[in-house]
């Protein structure tokens, strides 16, 4: 009686485990798909984003080492199967909400959201130290030429800024900066010193 027990846990504890892995893995096919430009722009209003001019010249997208990050990239952190899955599943139901609650064929109601996603999607990278931005820059190898781009970059390495504070208007058209923003970064810091 005591070793059918034991065998019934095991086959439990097996089977549990043989599930989860089943899950994970098929959750990073989904994670994987759902990365993609084509699953991005499904939604109409996200088709106007990636044909945007803007974005179309933007360097992010046209450049001559040829690399061009997806959306994904941009604003899915990969660092681990938790952050990514859960950023997707997150940002997957916040715009789908977004989608079904709101007419965005109207103009002046997509721009008051281009304009809130903006400020939305700043925040986020700010509060994850662009993540996303360091999977494909690393940030001890860029150089840059001005006095105030190696100011900016020397206070990033002492972890007072992020690429985010100074890049914040690089692949889609532009939107200024909220107060509450400029006050956060490291740029006003640095001006006070």
């Amino acid at each position: 009686m005591r070793r059918s027990r034991w065998w019934f846990v095991l086959a439990i504890l097996v089977a549990g485990g043989v599930l989860g892995a089943g899950a994970v893995i098929a959750s990073l096919d989904i994670n994987r798909r759902t990365s993609t430009d084509n699953f991005c722009t499904a939604c109409h209003s996200m088709q106007r984003l990636a044909n945007d001019s803007f974005f179309l010249t933007s360097a992010h997208h046209t450049n001559p080492l040829g690399v061009i990050p997806t959306c994904g990239d941009c604003h899915i952190p990969a660092r681990n199967w938790f952050e990514e899955t859960y950023t997707h599943i997150t940002q997957g139901l916040s715009d789908t909400y977004a989608e079904l609650t709101q007419d965005f064929s109207d103009p002046k109601v997509w721009e008051k959201r281009r304009i809130a996603l903006a400020h939305e999607v700043r925040e986020t990278m700010r509060a994850q130290d662009s993540v996303t931005c360091r999977s494909c820059h690393d940030r001890d190898a860029v150089r840059p030429t001005s006095q105030r781009g190696q100011a900016a970059h020397a206070l990033m390495r002492e972890g007072r800024m992020t690429c985010i504070d100074c890049h914040f208007n690089l692949v889609h058209a532009p939107v200024p900066p909220s107060m509450s923003f400029i006050r956060g970064s490291g740029i006003s810091g640095a001006a006070k010193k």
